[in-house]
């Protein structure tokens, strides 16, 4: 994957994590905050960020493939089967572990680059607890819940629909999240100009990675497609930093999680806001749990907010759309049982 010498995925990988964790950092993008906002009733402008950001990647995914300059017949969002029990478990466990953290993998990566302390805990409670899940401890209680591998009446949302082409599938859409980002309040913050940018700013990114992630392969290479995600990359990142002499190299995916946080910190020291906190006690230990549980329940649901939301999302992928409502289900009950506790004792809230 070498052009003149230069591994374009590692480079190009590290590249988008750069602009990502800028972008992330300044706009406030975050998908908990976005969900707590919708449940708690409030202006659903966040809400309206993060699909916009899913409309866009799901745009240029479809042109992408459309065009023939990515094949996504080879991602594991598009596998024959699946385990369904595992998929819907584990995205019920990851949408309440974000609730728990304070944030999705990309956001606590960003608080921490920000100097919150229980951030910087969490997320590296978060990346052992991956490699625990997938070969460690955690393994045994990961395949038990994974449960049997079934097949899905359709791989893609278009084939589910009887051989729609993707192309009307994608406009249709395209066209709901459209109306209902048209019909915001007046007074949303949705009508400034930070979130409809961060936006399709990381919605186009998360498209470009498709291409990035193979650009430069040769006919000898077998190249992975790919797109952003924060589960197993962030694995991959903790494989080459402590043991790249046993033959884990950076890829494409590890460069990119690399990138956010090295962005979010250059974001946070051009603007001056880094400020090292600490948690309190109670608030430490839910952040630490959910992190746990992030990992656990990611491994499981094959991605995460950007990786099934967005990534998986904008190939079409029933499974995915499985995985993205099972973690709205987690994250809502989650805050449910936040909300109570917060109202029961006030101090301990996250």
């Amino acid at each position: 994957m070498d052009a003149g010498g230069l591994n374009i995925p590692v480079w190009g990988g590290l590249v988008l994590g750069l602009l990502l964790g800028i972008i992330l950092q300044r706009s406030g993008f975050c998908a908990r905050a976005a969900l707590a906002n919708a449940f708690e009733g409030k202006d659903n402008a966040k809400l309206r960020a993060f699909l916009l950001a899913v409309a866009v990647a799901l745009a240029g995914t479809q042109l992408l493939s459309g065009l023939g300059w990515v094949d996504l017949s080879g991602t594991p969002y598009l596998r024959a089967s699946v385990p369904l029990v595992g998929l819907v478990v584990g995205g019920v466990v990851f949408g309440a572990g974000m609730m728990l953290a304070g944030g999705c993998p990309s956001r606590i990566m960003v608080r921490a680059a920000e100097g919150q302390g229980g951030a910087l805990l969490t997320w590296l409670v978060f990346v052992l607890a991956i490699m625990a899940s997938l070969e460690g401890a955690l393994a045994p209680l990961r395949e038990i819940a994974s449960g049997p591998a079934m097949t899905l009446p359709a791989r893609t949302l278009p084939a589910l629909l009887g051989g729609v082409p993707a192309w009307t599938v994608t406009a249709g859409l395209v066209a709901l999240i459209g109306a209902f980002l048209l019909l915001a309040p007046r007074q949303s913050e949705w009508w400034g100009w930070k979130l409809p940018l961060s936006g399709m700013a990381v919605g186009g990114l998360v498209a470009a990675s498709w291409y990035v992630s193979i650009a430069g392969t040769s006919e000898f290479d077998t190249p992975v497609t790919s797109a952003l995600a924060f589960v197993a990359p962030a694995q991959d990142l903790m494989r080459y930093l402590t043991m790249e002499r046993l033959g884990f190299p950076l890829k494409f995916g590890s460069t990119a999680v690399l990138g956010v946080f090295v962005g979010a910190l250059l974001s946070v020291i051009v603007a001056r806001r880094f400020q090292w906190v600490m948690p309190t006690g109670t608030q430490m230990l839910r952040n630490v749990a959910g992190g746990v549980m992030m990992a656990w329940g990611g491994i499981l649901a094959m991605g995460c907010t950007i990786g099934q939301g967005m990534a998986g999302v904008a190939t079409l992928s029933v499974s995915s759309f499985i995985a993205v409502a099972s973690m709205v289900l987690g994250a809502w009950m989650a805050h449910r049982v936040l909300a109570m506790a917060t109202r029961a004792n006030p101090a301990a809230s996250v």
